[in-house]
């Protein structure tokens, strides 16, 4: 029995070596590299490397088909909103009198970092709703109850400010009639919060892996260009986006902006077409400049050091992992030379076990290409890690 599991394996290796020499343009990859390529865990995934030099294909299997990328689609979302606001930009959300004892108006511009949570408050310096509440109750000690009138600010974020004030029954909050105007309403600011600019989002959402400020950011860009502000409307805007760059989306389907939908698709091709752009495109500089490094930051930390030590350091790339998921997309340094790369494996098993053999066969399978820069060119830099992990 052991033979004959032998005798496929080389036979699979065969037909993926075959395969290779059709789609390669530029040289001839290591036979480890198919060794484990064909592992049964990866279970026949969607893979491209590409010279990143020349934009040639240097393999490819599987990339075409549009399948579920896990949090690798996070790329996308942040590609859309680089491509949609200033890496600059900063959020305001301030809470007002009205003329109306015990009424006020929380106003924002949909701030994707605000939160509830005192320990995510701490950890990161986030904008902190309950402080906009606190200031409420301040301005006049004979409250007992006020009413909150919001606009760009989610219901979640009120609800859990009250629950972090144990202020359940004495807030009531409604969101403001689309007939009226706010500056109607308001008199004095009494406080507000800001968010640090958009680039540090960005670099904490794709860095951690962050999934509630992921879908966060890709909702302002679905309604900063002009979309309803539903999954219709954030795939229409991700295929304009994405697509206005030059990047071939077609099969593309995304139902959230996290990648955590079992509905989400995307192809390998296209996903390793915005890895090109996202090196050469500078408003997209900011989405390769804060992916995680290999066994160095964010959620590869702790990968690569005893599956591929040779690789530390040299890949630079987004994770990616659901239930039956495991994907990883980025940048490998290979001497003199980068390669994009894209591995989506979305047959893989649902257990924790099968799962980290799939990411195992990923990383050892980069670690057959990976070489250290050669002298005088800069390799993809590691990244300090100083901010919390935000689940």
């Amino acid at each position: 029995m052991r033979k004959v599991r032998l005798f496929f394996s080389f036979i699979l290796t065969l037909l993926l070596c075959l395969n290779a020499s059709t789609a390669q343009a530029v040289e001839t990859l290591p036979q480890p590299f198919f060794k484990y390529l064909s592992s049964k865990y990866l279970a026949d995934p969607g893979v491209i490397l590409i010279d990143g030099a020349t934009n040639e294909i240097v393999y490819q299997s599987g990339a075409e088909k549009p399948r579920t990328p896990a949090s690798v689609l996070k790329l996308t979302t942040a590609a859309a909103i680089a491509l949609t606001l200033e890496t600059s930009t900063v959020f305001t959300t301030a809470i007002y009198k009205t003329e109306k004892k015990g009424v006020f108006v929380i106003w924002g511009d949909n701030d994707p970092w605000i939160t509830s949570n005192a320990k995510y408050r701490d950890a990161n310096k986030r904008a902190y709703m309950p402080t906009l509440i606190k200031a409420a109750f301040a301005s006049d000690k004979k409250l007992k109850k006020i009413t909150l009138i919001y606009k760009g600010v989610n219901n979640s974020d009120i609800y859990y400010a009250k629950r972090a004030l144990n202020r359940r029954a004495s807030v009531a909050y409604k969101p403001l009639s689309k007939n009226v105007e706010v500056e109607s309403l308001i008199t004095e600011k009494l406080a507000e919060v800001k968010s640090p600019p958009l680039e540090k989002m960005i670099r904490f959402a794709l860095l951690y892996s962050d999934n509630v400020l992921s879908q966060r950011l890709a909702m302002v860009a679905t309604g900063r260009n002009g979309y309803p502000l539903t999954k219709d409307g954030l795939n229409k805007m991700m295929q304009e986006k994405i697509s206005s760059i030059g990047v071939d989306v077609t099969g593309m389907n995304i139902v959230d902006g996290s990648g955590i939908g079992g509905s989400n698709r995307i192809s390998a091709v296209t996903v390793s077409q915005l890895l090109l752009k996202v090196k050469s495109e500078p408003k997209l500089r900011v989405v390769y400049n804060s992916l995680p490094v290999s066994g160095e930051s964010g959620t590869l930390v702790g990968r690569y050091h005893s599956t591929a030590p040779q690789a530390v350091g040299l890949v630079k790339a987004k994770t990616g992992s659901t239930r039956h998921t495991v994907s990883l997309a980025g940048f490998a340094t290979s001497g003199d030379k980068d390669y994009v790369f894209v591995v989506i494996a979305d047959g893989v098993g649902r257990t924790r076990r099968l799962q980290d053999a799939a990411r195992n066969a990923i990383d050892r399978m980069l670690g057959t290409i990976t070489k250290p820069p050669v002298i005088g060119l800069t390799p993809p830099g590691s990244e300090s890690d100083t901010a919390t992990i935000t689940p």
